[in-house]
């Protein structure tokens, strides 16, 4: 493993970046996700517990993994951190070839206050990762107050369509970072129909890293066998996302939801009428479907075979394959 670090422009933040060495019986893993990790601690500093730890659980699930220490302060504006996180991203897209990652395949994953920059990357950046992992983070403006801060915008607030999928996980026993900053979070998301796992745990405190001994910073409260679960969970959704390595193709259902499929019975309504060739395709065959999603938004995250199911004779096999082929010929289509 060849272990680099480097400091980026503005700021001069440091990224730490660990990279496999490629070898020839490791063929289909030449090119591997990326992991970009923010620790937290609270924008007064990085803590060293959701770092190196972080960084080396994810290599061992075959990503190679870079760690930003983002400027931090008392004083220090929100925006400068953000500005750091933007240019780890830039840095890594720019460089994928020598680092050997896939630059369409990187995952911001934060903790507590780095999980809130994970989430402003995903939201307020213009250049997005493409997938977020948020632990306990913090997406609620009004949780900085504690902090003296001035108050920061709601991330959910911020979710758009463009915003990526998102692995999300908590502990109902936080009582710094209340569950509700991943609740609200979670709820944008769904608003939006951007793909998420969310997991609370019932037991846990504030900032359990990898909640094992090695990451619990001599605090027995931070070791919790059933969160310890997060990190192979993100993992799992992650390949779900993206396949694995050349081995495993993408959940297709996941991939209609993130309208990266071919249009068809499998596609959530919402991302059909994304598109106006598929739209016009559902407005002419389907014209009392889309007078009942007029009247109940919520059936827009449905798609026509969701529907279909609870409607057999409405919607026969010999229509359903009509309709799937018209919208399948709107892939190409403006």
């Amino acid at each position: 493993m060849q272990c680099t670090v480097l400091k980026l422009p503005p700021n001069q933040a440091t990224l730490t970046c660990y990279v496999q060495d490629s070898s020839a019986a490791l063929s289909n893993a030449e090119i591997r996700p990326a992991a970009l990790i923010f620790p937290g601690g609270g924008y007064q500093y990085c803590s060293d517990r959701e770092a190196e730890p972080v960084a080396l659980a994810y290599l061992a699930q075959g990503y190679n993994a870079f760690v930003l220490r983002y400027t931090t302060g008392q004083d220090c504006p929100l925006h400068r951190s953000l500005q750091d996180a933007q240019a780890a991203l830039r840095y890594l897209r720019a460089n994928a070839a020598e680092l050997h990652i896939d630059p369409h395949k990187i995952a911001a994953i934060g903790f507590s206050a780095g999980g809130h920059l994970a989430a402003a990357l995903g939201t307020q950046s213009e250049e997005k990762p493409d997938a977020m992992v948020l632990g306990y983070a913090v997406t609620l403006g009004s949780t900085w107050a504690l902090d003296g801060r001035a108050q920061e915008p709601d991330l959910g607030d911020l979710v758009t369509d463009s915003t990526p999928p998102a692995f999300i996980f908590a502990t109902q026993g936080d009582t710094l970072v209340p569950v509700k900053n991943s609740l609200v979070f979670a709820d944008a998301l769904a608003d939006h129909d951007i793909p998420f796992a969310l997991h609370i745990f019932p037991t846990g405190g504030h900032g359990l890293s990898l909640a094992r001994a090695s990451t619990c910073g001599g605090d027995p409260g931070r070791i919790n066998d059933e969160a310890a679960r997060w990190l192979p969970m993100s993992v799992r959704f992650l390949q779900k996302v993206w396949g694995e390595l050349g081995m495993v193709a993408p959940d297709a259902e996941l991939s209609a939801q993130l309208g990266q499929g071919c249009p068809g019975l499998d596609m959530p309504f919402k991302r059909l009428l994304k598109n106006p060739a598929a739209a016009k395709v559902l407005q002419r065959r389907l014209p009392e479907v889309m007078g009942i999603l007029q009247q109940n938004p919520l059936l827009a995250g449905a798609s026509l075979r969701e529907l279909a199911g609870f409607a057999p004779d409405a919607y026969p096999e010999s229509v359903l394959r009509s309709i799937d082929e018209e919208l399948a010929r709107c892939a190409d289509q403006p």
